[in-house]
């Protein structure tokens, strides 16, 4: 059980962490101050004692007795990453509009199928759900339609959620970040992310991103297998999870924001993607400035602008931690990228300009060339990924205006 205070707020949670597919307290997050606005983490004197769970739980976190505070922030930058986002609170809020919400209760109430391997629970004895107030009326079982998640994730979307909608969510989308409608669910015995259309959309969003997935790939970038469905006459995208092995094992999530120490909920920053890799490189991460320079012409390709630091990251597996898939690439109306290319550099989204980069990601002008025809020659791909995704003719133009490097890539002098 959840100890609650008398104002209806949680004070403390144990964390923890799968060892040999069983639950292990690794420390706790402690709140403080009236509206719980500050916390500190320290780590379980017996996972600092016992060498066989030896190891920090991110970089950000380094393995020792002495309390980590959260200041300026309600709890540690790393515990961001394993809470819900913008719709999953949007979820919570609704399904319980009496309770209190602070990063305590959001984290408490997300569930145990959250991005990454954390759990949390009331004490060391194992993790728990939080419950604010009521349980569910109705909790929907693995038979649950997709089309009935979608018409509950679109009732949410437009502000007009009903109880059965949030019975319906809360399970799969109330520990889910970014800010677009979305479920997790389970098929053919994997665990995927199923995307869907959103209010303001400019084109079928769902097929887009699958087109640009299907693009990354072709340009030698590591991605998510995918699909794209329809589900009564909307399109859904099916993303499977990365964090998660194909045993079911739960890998260590880190944004890039956190690595870099940007506050949560700021989109803009003055960090680049040279300094991405650097900093990669200094905590000890594997070598990822060859695939970070890729990524960053490919978003300046297809203009994909929405690249914030929430949208890179990092996976803790095989025993180290190292550059997570891409994911979340569509174009995107914003003139310049949220990440310059490195320190100087204009974030104008031009691949030339971008190239000019690659001192910085220790790449000699061979190296950096060889990559840009690379991903000049995966781009001939998209006439054939719009084709197969089913783009209409009407969403075909609106991307294409958004992207003139991919549909014509200037090719390098000499």
């Amino acid at each position: 059980m959840w100890p609650i205070s008398e104002d209806g707020r949680l004070d403390r949670l144990v964390i923890f962490v799968e060892s040999d597919g069983q639950p292990v307290p690794v420390g706790e997050l402690v709140f403080e101050g009236r509206d719980r606005t500050r916390s500190f983490f320290r780590y379980a004197r017996s996972w600092l004692e016992n060498a066989a769970g030896h190891r920090a739980l991110a970089p950000t976190l380094p393995l020792r007795a002495k309390a980590v505070l959260s200041a300026p922030h309600a709890i540690p930058l790393f515990f961001y990453d394993a809470a819900p986002d913008g719709w999953g609170k949007a979820v919570l809020s609704f399904a319980y509009p009496g309770q209190s919400w602070g990063m305590g209760e959001f984290l408490a109430a997300a569930g145990d199928d959250r991005t990454g391997e954390l759990l949390f629970g009331p004490d060391p004895n194992g993790p728990e759900r939080f419950i604010p107030g009521r349980a569910m009326i109705e909790p929907p079982g693995a038979e649950t339609s997709l089309e009935a998640l979608l018409d509950a994730a679109q009732a949410v979307d437009e502000g007009r959620p009903r109880q059965h909608h949030l019975d319906l969510l809360f399970r799969g989308s109330a520990d889910v970040g970014g800010a677009r409608p979305k479920t997790r669910l389970r098929r053919e015995g994997r665990s995927w992310i199923a995307k869907f259309p959103a209010l303001g959309d400019v084109f079928d969003d769902p097929r887009i991103e699958a087109v640009c997935l299907d693009l990354a790939a072709a340009c030698g970038l590591e991605t998510p297998d995918h699909d794209v469905i329809g589900v009564g006459g909307r399109s859904v995208l099916l993303v499977e999870r990365f964090d998660r092995g194909s045993d079911g094992r739960r890998y260590g999530y880190m944004s890039a924001g956190t690595l870099l120490g940007q506050p949560p909920g700021e989109y803009a920053t003055a960090f680049s993607y040279a300094e991405l890799a650097s900093t990669a490189r200094e905590k000890g991460m594997r070598p990822c400035e060859s695939q970070l320079f890729r990524r960053l012409l490919f978003n300046c390709f297809i203009h994909n602008t929405d690249d914030h630091l929430r949208n890179h990251a990092f996976l803790r597996r095989e025993g180290g931690w190292g550059l997570s898939p891409v994911f979340d690439v569509v174009p995107n109306r914003q003139g310049r990228l949220v990440l310059a290319p490195a320190p100087g550099i204009s974030p104008e989204p031009d691949p030339l300009a971008a190239l000019g980069a690659y001192p910085h990601f220790r790449l000699d002008r061979v190296a950096a060339a060889a990559i840009y025809d690379e991903v000049t020659a995966g781009l001939a791909e998209l006439p054939r990924a719009l084709e197969r995704r089913e783009v209409t003719a009407r969403d075909r133009d609106a991307a294409l205006a958004l992207m003139p490097f991919a549909v014509n890539p200037p090719g390098l002098a000499g």
